[in-house]
């Protein structure tokens, strides 16, 4: 099952037209779904996983009581049910949750990207992955539409948009240099770099830019 392409930091980003949505902070998780099987295999961002996986089990568990049934429906539609294959990829996460640490409280899956396709994978486009997913799922918060330049850059890192991470920018027109035809990559505010350094000291940088 193929993992979430690496996002690029927005140095190496084209100055394009763009969505930036909530960077939400929590764990990376994945599930597979085709039209003969429905959602079958599951995993976080680099392992497979399924209801009794120790920890992780509870995102699975999340997903199929909150989310497998409306996006079931949505890939039966006749937008979606030629695609032999579609990935759904979303955030694990609670309240507390910070760079993949969790607390004992609820958690829930918010749904960030769809991957069309077996062969010739496409992301959907961010503005027709929010027409689509976003009255159908929870799926996070659109906070601007609009060209990347320095301001927004700049705005993300005061965190003048009061986000608890940061954002993650996606191109609006498709793109064949980037894995799912879609370019993708991430701003984090100051404060949230300063908690980094914190927790984990001199190694905050795996967990940061």
């Amino acid at each position: 099952m193929i993992e979430y392409p690496s996002i690029i930091n927005s140095s190496k980003a084209p100055r394009k037209h763009c969505y930036a949505f909530n960077k939400l902070d929590g764990s990376n998780f994945r599930a597979k779904y085709t039209p003969k099987q429905g959602f079958n295999v599951f995993g976080t961002r680099t392992q497979l996983v399924d209801e009794t996986t120790p920890f992780w089990g509870e995102m699975v568990l999340k997903f199929k009581e909150d989310l497998d049934k409306s996006l079931t429906e949505l890939f039966k539609s006749k937008d979606f049910r030629d695609y032999r294959e579609i990935m759904v990829f979303g955030e694990f996460l609670g309240e507390n949750s910070i760079a993949g640490r969790h607390e004992d409280e609820p958690h829930k899956v918010v749904v960030f990207d769809v991957l069309l396709g077996h062969k010739q994978r496409k992301f959907l486009k961010p503005q027709e992955f929010v027409k689509t997913l976003s009255s159908v799922v929870e799926t996070p918060e659109v906070v601007y539409i609009g060209n990347l330049n320095d301001d927004l850059i700049r705005s993300v890192r005061n965190n003048e948009f009061g986000l608890k991470e940061g954002v993650i920018c996606k191109g609006t027109e498709p793109s064949g240099a980037f894995v799912g035809g879609i370019w993708t990559c991430k701003i984090k505010t100051l404060e949230y770099l300063e908690k980094l350094k914190g927790i984990y000291g001199k190694d905050w940088e795996k967990y940061g830019e």
